[in-house]
């Protein structure tokens, strides 16, 4: 229909509205068992019971002798408690030599430190004295039988991972990682590396969104690239769809003569929305196609990345059982400079981060810019005016989220 296009947008949705359309277009995904090796970074499904008492048994917390804590009272430098070293089961003025997380041996109530004693041939001397269960790590003292020891929907780190191996689990019941399909459209892209003739550009967005989906905790599909036509591009969802759990469009989501997407998805599925008041990323469009959600994202790499920030990430995170929102570190820091927005507009305003006498300080480096990938490279990470602000003043506090491995010390302006 080519009379239909370069009409413009008649209106943004609000970016609020718009995730709670892409959050209930899909519930979370179902369990799946994985080996304990693959369980780092995996969301737990299951609220998590011990099966057992960890430690399984009483032990010395410490390197010394095991004795009857009755047998060192009144000990004291100059008044030592004199113990026999024996093996096996310690009896009145009695001691075992035990070591840190070997079990207490029978009879024993209390472990002295080794450095609180003097050996003397196969005696030992008792420099300080212990009450019954010092230096012991008791039976269950850690985790109980039947206790919860992780909720369900938490993500598994180095700790979780070394919890479930503490309760002897070989494997683990997980949230199942979305499968995203990814497409690049454009027939002036090219492969990374490919020499480019006039007009034509590499492709950016089928690597850093596969990279954007990885850091969710979901899996890229990738679908390569698909010039600008619609044959091929209805050949493409339809793949996407079969494959993946999500499908994620690149480019062709404006109004433009070769923007087919939204179209497209309309006409196979449902098309919710189309345009949000989100700069960069307003022309981001969202339907459902064969019950799958489909996002149609801005082909300029900036608006594109910030546009899945917003909203592919919540949905990719709560499919996985996780909290719906983006996850990203906050901190607080002053703006450096006034910024000036629109009302009725989300600005999503890129910052660097420095130090300033003391205090920390957010340097806005590019409020419009679409294309201009440099300004998420350059930044640390960004603040949002909202859509009731006009302005926001110099020295005012802002809440400054940080990208996804933005891992650098913070420079001194």
């Amino acid at each position: 229909m080519p009379g239909s296009r370069w009409r413009g947008f008649r209106e943004y949705l609000r970016v609020e509205e718009a995730l709670r359309l892409v959050l209930s277009s899909s519930g979370r995904l179902g369990p799946e068992e994985i080996p304990l090796e693959e369980a780092c970074g995996r969301v737990l499904f299951d609220d998590l019971l011990s099966p057992t008492d960890f430690p399984p048994f009483d032990r010395s917390a410490v390197d010394g002798y095991a004795v009857r804590a009755s047998d060192t009272f009144g000990a004291g430098e100059n008044s030592p408690r004199r113990l026999r070293v024996v093996k096996g089961r310690v009896g009145p003025g009695k001691a075992v030599e035990v070591m840190t997380g070997r079990p207490l041996p029978q009879g024993a109530d209390a472990v002295v430190m080794v450095e609180h004693t003097r050996r003397r041939g196969r005696e030992i001397e008792v420099l300080t004295p212990v009450t019954p269960g010092k230096n012991v790590s008791a039976r269950g003292e850690d985790v109980k039988r039947g206790e919860r020891v992780l909720e369900g929907g938490r993500r598994l780190g180095p700790q979780e991972v070394g919890m479930l191996a503490c309760l002897g689990m070989k494997k683990v019941r997980v949230f199942r990682r979305p499968r995203v399909s990814i497409l690049s459209t454009g027939s002036e892209l090219r492969e990374p590396g490919e020499r480019l003739g006039r007009g034509e550009i590499p492709d950016i967005n089928s690597y850093s969104l596969a990279c954007a989906v990885r850091s969710c905790g979901a899996l890229p599909l990738g679908l390569g690239r698909c010039p600008d036509e619609r044959g091929e591009l209805e050949r493409r969802l339809e793949e996407g769809t079969r494959k993946g759990d999500v499908v994620l469009i690149s480019g062709g989501s404006s109004v433009g003569k070769e923007d087919l997407a939204p179209e497209l998805v309309g006409e196979k599925g449902e098309l919710v929305f189309h345009g949000v008041n989100l700069r960069p990323g307003g022309p981001t469009a969202f339907g459902r196609v064969g019950g799958k959600p489909v996002f149609c994202l801005p082909g300029f790499p900036a608006a594109c990345l910030i546009s899945c920030t917003f909203l592919v990430r919540p949905l990719l995170r709560s499919m996985q059982g996780l909290p719906p929102d983006r996850g990203l570190r906050k901190v607080e820091a002053r703006l450096s400079r006034k910024v000036a927005s629109s009302l009725g507009r989300v600005d999503v305003v890129r910052v660097r981060l420095v130090e300033r006498g003391g205090e920390r300080w957010a340097e806005p480096l590019r409020v419009t810019g679409s294309g201009i990938l440099s300004s998420l490279t350059a930044s640390d990470g960004f603040f949002l005016v909202p859509e009731d602000t006009e302005v926001v003043e110099e020295g005012e506090r802002v809440e400054v989220e940080l990208w996804d491995f933005r891992d650098r010390a913070v420079q001194h302006g």
